[in-house]
């Protein structure tokens, strides 16, 4: 519509051109013929219907010749801008010579100004490369030591992704755990930020086999943190329920001692003192048998800030607490983690608590202050203060805690910090406060396919399934997922023409549903990316999978390039210089359009698309957008 405005206006301004010219030729020919001036106007008025015909045939040939020529030119133009913007993705991209001599001539010019550009970027690619030559080399050995390491190492962002993993951390949280996924999803927030807080110490959680011990350590200066993991090992030498029955049996034995020692003969008491010392040895034994708790010795003027913060992190209350002066440089020993939680158990339903803490003998005496009747403490609250062998009790608006503590040992200041060990100057990624106004490059995509029997969604069934993630504009190669499936049917020779899969191949590979959980877990916290990503949802859609929103290449090629003809996924891959291999493979197609969504980021954010937002609202405007899936 645009430019047909544009060229009414200019068959307007030149029919007005056209008309002055006339009327000055005329005014000057007629100059001093007055008679002749009248005849004419007589004439003029006479022949008006005639004249007024002929100006409007005039101006409708003039603009049936001049139209296509004008729009043309104006298509040519943008054609040429268009592919021109490819450059900026693909320095070796051409511009196709057609159009006006100028414009020709224009596409030349910018042949060398690419081809000057592209030979200043390769000698600036060059000094580069050689610069992070010994960079390179160094994180080649980090990797490696990585790589190699008995435990599981995690390195995060401020906000819980993850940056970099080895394989030994994947095997004990499990496929949940990649590049750019948040770590509070195999793991717990509480927990984490629990042990943030407790660096030195480590923690028991449940891992995809079994439970692991924890250990997170925050890294200065980069805002991220550092996870330490390893396989729990068993400390426990019986069950409990065999150790239960040992200690029921010692309290006999403990109460038969004693009943020796008061009842029987004066001489039988060395023989309740040789009982006495053998009670005594079997609760040594015992002891020794018992599971050290999974506790962690803290002071006392960090223990409250910590159930604060843990009660404000759980319950969205914000509890006063007091130290007496004299509890401060004690020691206490306790499950620190059970400890919180039973706290945010108990107290779920407070809304105003106060925290007071001294120390009384031997022991840590917490005391938690209500408007009303103290609440019963919950069974998580007693067996974390029976594991750290203290005690507790209910007493009017107060409860009460006893926790053993010790005064802690003065230990002398270093003279100076130990060198720092070198931390490389990773890019870590920032995870967005809401998804619309997630910047392009900051976020973990999907990019998928599918491969299917046909083209109807209620009738066809999939027969592949491949994706692979990127972080930004960073495909990760290292991450992808590719399934066959058998749809216990035979396959249409169309469909097979198109794929090259046969019912014959995929005999014997699992069904859909036995693959799907996998999918969906790749696909977990991630933005889906396809390719004419309308065929493939209205597939997922039937197996239970709807996870929008769904970035569209096909869509942005159409707002990059609206005046370009083919938008394949072949052709573009062609334009942006990405090898097409696989095509019309689940995996390959995946690959393909992954690297080519990557090369259309910097020219979205040329056009001033940097938002997830800002690109889905104008996909949305398109006519090819109102496509169900």
């Amino acid at each position: 519509m645009r430019e047909v405005l544009r060229f009414l206006g200019a068959l307007l301004l030149g029919l007005l051109l056209v008309g002055g010219v006339v009327a000055l030729a005329l005014f000057l020919l007629l100059q001093g013929e007055e008679a002749l001036a009248q005849e004419f106007l007589r004439v003029a008025r006479e022949k008006s219907p005639v004249l007024v015909f002929v100006g409007l045939l005039f101006a409708l040939v003039l603009g049936a010749l001049l139209h296509p020529l004008f729009l043309g030119y104006l298509a040519a133009t943008r054609a040429l801008g268009q592919e021109a913007e490819v450059l900026l993705a693909n320095p070796g991209h051409r511009l196709p010579l057609r159009g006006p001599l100028e414009l020709q001539a224009l596409a030349r010019l910018i042949h060398r100004l690419a081809e000057e550009k592209a030979a200043l970027e390769k000698e600036v690619e060059a000094k580069v490369e050689e610069a992070k030559a010994l960079l390179e080399r160094e994180r080649g050995v980090l990797s490696a030591l990585i790589a190699h390491l008995p435990q599981g190492v995690v390195l995060a962002n401020p906000k819980g992704q993850v940056v970099l993993y080895n394989p030994k951390a994947q095997r004990l949280l499990g496929e949940g755990l990649g590049v750019g996924r948040s770590l509070f999803g195999p793991l717990d927030r509480g927990l984490l930020a629990h042990a943030l807080r407790l660096s030195a110490e480590r923690f028991l959680t449940q891992g995809k086999g079994g439970p692991i011990a924890l250990q997170a350590v925050p890294l200065q200066g980069e805002g991220g943190f550092l996870l330490i993991l390893e396989a729990a090992r068993e400390e426990r030498g019986v069950d409990e329920a065999t150790l239960h029955r040992l200690k029921d049996k010692l309290a006999g034995l403990k109460a038969l001692v004693e009943l020796l020692e008061t009842e029987a003969p004066k001489g039988a008491l060395p023989l309740a003192q040789a009982a006495r010392e053998t009670a005594e040895s079997l609760a040594e034994l015992v002891r020794a048998l018992e599971a050290p708790p999974e506790a962690a010795e803290v002071m006392v003027e960090d223990l409250l800030p910590l159930l604060v913060e843990a009660l404000e992190r759980e319950l969205g209350v914000h509890p006063g607490f007091a130290l007496e002066g004299g509890a401060r440089g004690f020691l206490v020993r306790a499950d620190t983690y059970a400890l919180s939680q039973g706290l945010a158990t108990t107290l779920k339903d407070a809304e105003e608590i106060l925290l007071q803490a001294g120390i009384q003998g031997g022991l840590l005496r917490l005391s938690l202050l209500f408007p009303h009747p103290a609440p019963e403490p919950c069974r998580l609250l007693k067996e974390a203060v029976e594991r750290a062998g203290g005690s507790l009790w209910r007493e009017g608006n107060r409860l009460h805690l006893l926790l053993p503590a010790q005064e802690a040992q003065s230990i002398p200041t270093p003279p100076g910090p130990p060198p720092r060990a070198e931390v490389f100057d990773l890019s870590l990624l920032q995870v967005p406060e809401e998804l619309e106004e997630a910047p392009l490059d900051g976020l973990l995509y999907t990019a998928f396919d599918l491969e299917t029997t046909g083209l109807d969604p209620e009738k066809d069934a999939i027969i592949a399934l491949g994706g692979v993630h990127l972080l930004g504009n960073r495909v990760l190669r290292h991450e992808v997922y590719e399934a066959l499936v058998d749809p216990g049917r035979p396959i249409p020779k169309a469909a097979t023409e198109v794929h090259g899969l046969t019912w014959e191949m995929l005999q014997g590979k699992p069904r859909l549903e036995e693959v799907l959980p996998a999918f969906r877990a790749f696909l977990e916290d991630t933005v889906l990316l396809g390719h004419n990503g309308a065929f493939d949802m209205a597939f997922l859609r039937k197996v239970g999978i709807d996870q929008p929103p769904l970035v569209d290449t096909l869509l942005l090629a159409h707002l990059l390039f609206p005046d370009l003809k083919d938008h394949r996924l072949e052709r573009l891959a062609e334009r942006f210089g990405v090898p097409v291999l696989g095509r019309h493979t689940a995996l390959g197609d995946a690959l393909m359009t992954a690297e080519v969504f990557a090369r259309m980021i910097p020219l979205l954010k040329g056009r001033g698309f940097r938002t997830l937002g800002e690109v889905l609202r104008a996909c949305e405007r398109l006519p090819l957008a109102r496509l169900k899936y």
